[in-house]
């Protein structure tokens, strides 16, 4: 198996593997091995070698190291340092992605809370990428799927789903029983706005199914949601209740600074 093998390479990629599945649940055992055989997909289709996998990553995981040393110097993400923050390649991107969900609890726990919210109909997904969540989310056949960049295999690996590679905009009359933006809303200047678009793309009692990030210092992170009071009364203001909340901390080695994900399920109340 490709992840294996890597796991092999790597000191660093096995010591974080064992740290992040000691006493794991039968769920996230669930969910490593299916992210485990979408990675092995992945690479074969994107002819992606375990040499250049693990250098990817160990680059991306170096460079995430200093982002949070700044960070705990400054209070300051690295765009708000150098707006000219260069990007990484979306390949890269990508499997960083996927290895992180296999050597982290926190994104190992979104996969898992993802499976608990299955769509009962039509479901609406922003922010695709690699496609790896698509896999914890039973939808209909087509359901829609949105990204700036969508990697083809995604395509590939889930045909049931209509893929749009644009900016999403709600169509008017077009609704969705069910809304996901999974690790999405810090990577956008004004998160509401985007918001209030979900809200628009749900039914009155629609799901929108969303995640925050608190204190994550990534290279592409604009926005840092430092309350979630605020949060919440802000989803309150457009009209969304908060059905269920977890808060999933980050467990960062000898590095203490607050980072969470918190995950929501909204509702859209027009009462």
């Amino acid at each position: 198996m490709f992840f294996q093998d890597l796991v092999n390479s790597s000191r660093k990629l096995e010591l974080d593997f064992e740290q992040a599945s000691t006493d794991a649940t039968d769920a996230a055992r669930q969910v490593r091995a299916a992210v485990s055989e979408f990675l092995e997909g992945y690479v074969a289709f994107n002819k992606i070698s375990p040499e250049l996998a693990l250098a990817s990553y160990t680059a991306t995981i170096r460079r995430y190291a200093n982002d949070i040393r700044a960070f705990t110097q400054t209070g300051k993400y690295p765009l708000q340092i150098d707006p000219e923050t260069p990007m990484l390649s979306r390949l890269d991107y990508d499997l960083f992605l996927i290895l992180t969900i296999l050597v982290t609890r926190h994104r190992c726990t979104i996969m898992e809370e993802l499976i608990h919210f299955h769509a009962t109909g039509n479901a609406l997904v922003i922010g695709v990428g690699s496609g790896v969540e698509l896999g914890f989310i039973a939808a209909l056949a087509g359901s829609a799927a949105y990204d700036l960049y969508i990697n083809p295999y995604a395509r590939a690996a889930f045909p049931a789903w209509e893929f749009n590679e644009e900016l999403y905009r709600p169509a008017s009359g077009k609704v969705y029983s069910i809304v996901y933006a999974i690790e999405l809303l810090e990577h956008l200047d004004d998160p509401f706005a985007f918001l209030k678009d979900c809200r628009d793309s749900v039914p009155s009692g629609g799901k929108v199914v969303v995640t925050t990030a608190t204190n994550v210092p990534q290279f592409d992170h604009r926005y840092n949601f430092t309350s979630d009071d605020d949060f919440e009364q802000s989803v309150a203001d457009l009209g969304l209740a908060v059905d269920y909340k977890r808060v999933i901390p980050h467990d960062y080695a000898r590095t203490q600074i607050g980072a969470k994900n918190v995950f929501y399920v909204l509702s859209r109340n027009d009462g």
